[in-house]
């Protein structure tokens, strides 16, 4: 039976090293349907990493502990784990099947980005069907299983769409803010408020109710960013917003936005914006800009 007609299938990738440029390398791509609990990987036994795995659960249920953490694995979710590492994944007593998604690259050059989405997303996040990380591992799948990644930087740019599509899915999380705890909701609303009277931690914690170590855990996981970063953030907007439509000086601005002394306000908005007031001001530096948007 050809490739085109076997639904599942698992595809693995060796490539030469003398391409040029940093190159993300998938190790093996593949779509199966297991109904023996025999199947069982244990990531401390494995010899073939280090590897990055995602694998995604489109039915029936799977199981896996990660460190002392136990979670079922229903349709829509994904886990994400380093091989080795201290976790082992199986088909559960009880489970009729397990079908699931899944890809294996190579850590080289990845690192930075998998950190970041784990930090974000966690290890086992749910995502919809439709989601643009479900639609990439189809297309992948589909490209593997019809001989069309014929080379390491046709390759490369396949892992960076799934590794940016789950970086924009954790940004798509956070942005949605009825999934975001009460303390982080009322944090976020007292800053927006008011970026300017809050000058530490525990002022944030006190008006939202909660502990400062539990408030800016939430906080950066929800928003982004620390609270403090959160309030700088909110502070250089508001600066470029009034550069633009004032002739405030930029001490004025400053002193405007809490900041007590001109020079420290300098140093923060090129570290925020890459030049000066005074340069963004005449837009020397930078395009003309009528509002700014920073992201981070």
């Amino acid at each position: 039976m050809s490739a085109s007609t076997t639904r599942y299938g698992t595809y693995g990738y060796r490539f030469a090293e003398q391409q040029i440029g940093p190159l993300f390398r998938p190790f093996a791509i593949g779509f199966d349907r297991v109904i023996d609990t025999n199947y069982d990987w244990d990531g401390m036994k494995r010899v073939d990493g280090p590897l990055y795995l995602l694998q995604y659960t489109v039915s029936g249920r799977g199981a896996i502990r990660i460190g002392d953490t136990h979670h079922t694995l229903e349709a829509g979710q994904v886990f994400l784990v380093d091989i080795p590492g201290d976790h082992r994944y199986y088909l559960p007593e009880g489970s009729g099947h397990w079908e699931f998604y899944f890809t294996l690259f190579r850590q080289q050059h990845a690192e930075g980005l998998w950190n970041d989405i784990i930090r974000k997303l966690g290890n086992v996040p749910t995502l919809p069907a439709d989601s643009p990380v479900v639609r990439t591992l189809r297309s992948l799948y589909a490209e593997a299983q019809n001989d069309r990644l014929q080379d390491a930087y046709q390759a490369s740019t396949a892992v960076y769409q799934l590794l940016m599509d789950l970086l924009r899915s954790a940004s798509a999380d956070q942005q949605t803010r009825g999934n975001w705890p009460n303390m982080v909701r009322r944090a976020a609303e007292l800053i927006e408020h008011d970026c300017v009277s809050y000058s530490n931690l525990d002022e944030i914690a006190a008006a939202a109710g909660a502990s400062k170590f539990h408030l800016s855990r939430a906080f950066t996981r929800y928003v982004g960013m620390p609270p403090m970063t959160y309030i700088t953030k909110l502070r250089m907007e508001r600066a470029a917003e009034l550069l633009r439509s004032s002739n405030y000086h930029a001490s004025t601005i400053a002193q405007q936005l809490g900041y007590s002394s001109a020079s420290y306000f300098t140093k923060v908005f090129h570290q925020w914006v890459g030049c000066t007031p005074g340069e963004f001001r005449e837009g020397r530096a930078t395009a003309t800009i009528d509002r700014l948007n920073i992201y981070t």
